[in-house]
């Protein structure tokens, strides 16, 4: 191996090790959907890796959730989505496996190392070119490794892709380095399979669903269904209450009546009671008068006695004295009986009659007083208890006006019914999350799957028979060597890049470049104050080998220029000129607009500005990454405008172009400033506070347009006033410049 590989890839290495090692995955951004059904992400302003994988999935990245699997398109700024199918619900981003910075030095520090026979890279590793041809495009026919410069806008891309297309008809295998690959050929393919579409289907039906029970989640967040059936309960409770407050009145009122009833029924049953019984007393003498027949009957028969026993004495008996004694005590017995059995008898027959009736009304008034009491019983009955289930209503709970309001209020919004049917979706999909599952990892292997068939395929380089386009971030994907490599674009590029390019190539390499491009970056800076790093890394072709003005360029036997130029007017070679840059001419016929759009010092309204330039395409450019989130925000549903820095923006020209110098930011950036406004082709806006230009410094961006507008060149304008060019003036300084063409004024090639 040389010992100039050593070195370059030792810097590489170097800047490697420092380099930010980010995630498998990561979020280009959320996914957006434009009003025609197309679906993409915006990368305005991000600088973009090579993509080996892009997927829609949800926030957390895409083993979190369902990953779909898509076809992307990037251009200008903008990744279109192609395959996309049924999205689930939850699929809002869009995340992507992209080579990173990190990854692309690794590859170019092993490529470099790796790198076999490579004598054109020797030399240009070494400096030295080979002679070149008459011109730029004949160049491209001379073996050996040559340099190619041209101002903005002379058409080197164009010659790079003629001389490319002719090479490879002659047979040569031709291999296309250009950035214009990036921005206009980047695709990546997803795989078409039928059961991929048909769980996107399954997928976002079930996303649907759960889309719904989060849409009814949100609706009942503040909605307690215990808590309503609860305050159900206690209105019921409170309406029962109130009915049986008003049967407990009503039973209370009749139980007063029957117990008065019972009370005077028993009073009369005792009143009859007492009345029998002493009727009944008088009766008993029946029963006396019965007793006192049979002491009559027993007195008879012993007086009977008597006499015959006093009949058989004689009349000197000594016991006739006592015979005659005890017949009169007899006789006067009886005569007491008979008068009271005579008296009983007579008392008898008086109180007959009345012990009936008294006993048939004691008969009666016991019978009512039982009813009575049954009566009391029964609505003591019921009383007791309404007066418990009133009791236990109360201790249950009483609606009160609040529960009332709870309870319309959640009748009101329908929430017990959103409930329910919350409830039964719920129950339906008991096992929604494991179907879900399976869904998911099947459809991550299927992604799988076409991410490893797209391995050896790398998505940010295509070919045809003879021609291999890549970028700067592709090559280790372009297999083999070459018959010649032609690099566009390298005004900024790394030598180490360039060397790598051009040792694939066998007979010729020419490297095409502007000087006016910004200078190649290191991270972190101090690797700055290595010298191989300065060597091989902060070094362009061009300065490498000694070419760092456009008269070097002409001076140099290996390095063919371009000296027409077809894109920009007589007022945008001015701006150039005066900061130093007199390599840029004027088209002939080619007229640019430049407006100076005054902020007088007042903060910017961006989205004023869109309409200027939304018609017809164009660019906003910015000096630093850091302003380019607010114009991305205005310019988020105007598609066909690009925004970012120089270096982020692809394309070399647009229509118009609006550069920011609001903050002064192009200060320290001249030759990006430079590139920017050489990248406008009709009209170029500058906005920025004319009170600053016109006491801008001699060589300074702002002082280049301060020496335009003493020229009359400029025109200005008002941010206040209607954004709409005025007609064009001819200026007091004739713009016009002759030129040999090339290329035609409308951009096309000639054959």
């Amino acid at each position: 191996m040389s010992e100039w590989r050593q070195r370059a890839a030792g810097a590489v290495e170097a800047e490697f090790e420092h380099a930010r090692q980010g995630g498998e995955w990561s979020m280009l951004g959320p996914l957006r959907r434009t009003v025609d059904g197309e679906h993409l992400v915006d990368l305005r302003g991000r600088r973009v890796r090579p993509l080996l994988d892009v997927r829609c999935s949800g926030p957390d990245g895409p083993r979190q959730s369902a990953a779909v699997p898509v076809s992307a398109e990037y251009h200008h700024g903008l990744l279109w989505l192609d395959d996309v199918g049924p999205v689930p619900s939850g699929c809002d981003h869009v995340w992507a496996r992209e080579s990173t910075h990190a990854d692309l030095l690794a590859r170019l520090a092993r490529g470099l190392r790796d790198l076999g026979a490579a004598p054109l890279a020797d030399r240009l590793a070494h400096g030295m070119l080979d002679p070149a041809g008459q011109d730029a495009y004949a160049t491209c026919f001379v073996p050996g490794v040559h340099l190619v410069w041209g101002p903005p806008g002379s058409g080197k891309s164009h010659v790079a892709a003629e001389a490319a297309a002719e090479l490879a008809r002659r047979g040569s295998r031709v291999l296309l380095v250009t950035s214009e690959a990036a921005a206009t050929r980047a695709s990546l393919t997803a795989v078409s399979d039928p059961e991929r579409f048909a769980l996107q289907t399954d997928l976002a039906e079930l996303s649907e669903v759960e889309r719904h029970l989060r849409d009814m989640d949100d609706e009942l967040r503040d909605y307690d269904h215990e808590a309503f059936l609860a305050a159900g309960r206690r209105i019921e409770n409170a309406q029962r209450a109130a009915a049986l407050e008003t049967d407990f009145a009503r039973l209370r009122e009749r139980h007063w009546q029957r117990a008065r009833e019972l009370s005077e029924a028993r009073e009369a049953l005792g009143l009859a009671t007492r009345t029998h019984d002493r009727v009944a007393g008088e009766h008993a003498r029946r029963a006396e008068a019965k007793v006192l027949t049979q002491q009559l009957t027993a007195v008879e028969e012993n007086l009977a006695g008597i006499r015959e026993r006093s009949r058989h004495r004689g009349l000197l008996s000594r016991g006739r004295r006592a015979d005659r004694e005890e017949l009169r005590a007899a006789e006067e017995q009886r005569r007491a009986l008979v008068a009271r059995i005579e008296d009983c008898r007579r008392r008898v027959t008086t109180v007959s009659d009345d012990v009936k009736a008294l006993r048939a009304a004691v008969d009666e008034a016991g019978t009512r007083a039982d009813e009575a009491e049954r009566a009391e019983s029964e609505v003591r009955a019921q009383l007791d208890l309404v007066r418990g289930e009133l009791g236990r209503l109360h201790a249950s709970g009483i609606g009160d006006d609040a529960d009332h309001r709870y309870y319309a209020d959640c009748l009101h919004r329908n929430l017990p019914n959103l409930h329910a049917d919350r409830e039964a979706v719920r129950e339906r999909g008991r096992h929604r999350a494991a179907l879900r599952g399976r869904f998911e990892e099947r459809l991550w292997w299927i992604g799988e799957r076409g991410h490893e068939l797209r391995c050896g395929d790398e998505s940010w380089w295509w070919r045809s028979e003879a021609v291999v386009v890549t970028t700067m971030d592709g090559l280790a994907a372009a297999e083999g060597d070459f018959d010649v490599v032609l690099v566009d674009d390298a005004g900024s590029a790394r030598l180490c890049d360039v060397l790598f390019a051009v040792g694939r190539a066998r007979e010729t390499a020419v490297v095409f470049g502007d000087l006016a491009q910004p200078w190649p970056q290191v991270v972190p800076e101090w690797l700055e104050q290595r010298a191989d790093v300065r060597q091989w890394i902060l070094s362009t072709p061009f300065s490498h080998c000694g070419i760092l003005t456009p008269s070097d360029a002409h001076a140099h036997p290996g390095c063919a220029v371009l000296t027409g130029q077809y894109r920009v007017g007589p007022a945008i070679q001015a701006i150039a000129s005066d900061i130093g840059y007199t390599a840029l001419l004027a088209a002939e016929g080619r007229h640019t607009d430049v407006v100076l759009l005054d902020t007088a010092g007042e903060p910017v309204e961006r989205a004023a500005l869109v309409g200027l330039i939304a018609e017809d395409g164009g660019a906003v450019l910015v000096p630093s990454e850091e302003q380019i989130a607010g114009w991305r925000d205005v310019l988020r549903d105007t598609l066909g405008v690009d925004v970012g820095t120089v270096g982020t923006v692809t394309g070399h020209e647009f229509p118009t172009v609006v550069l920011d110098l609001t903050g002064d930011g192009w200060y320290d950036r001249v030759r990006s400033f430079i590139s920017g406004i050489a990248r406008a082709r009709d009209r170029l806006y500058l906005l920025a506070d004319l009170g600053a230009v016109r006491s801008a410094p001699t060589g300074t961006p702002l002082g280049a347009v301060r020496a335009l507008e003493l020229q009359g060149g400029l025109q200005v304008r008002r941010l206040g006033e209607v954004l709409i060019p005025r007609q064009r003036q001819q200026s007091a300084t004739d713009w016009t410049v002759t030129v040999i063409n090339r290329e035609p004024a409308d951009g096309t090639i000639p054959g």
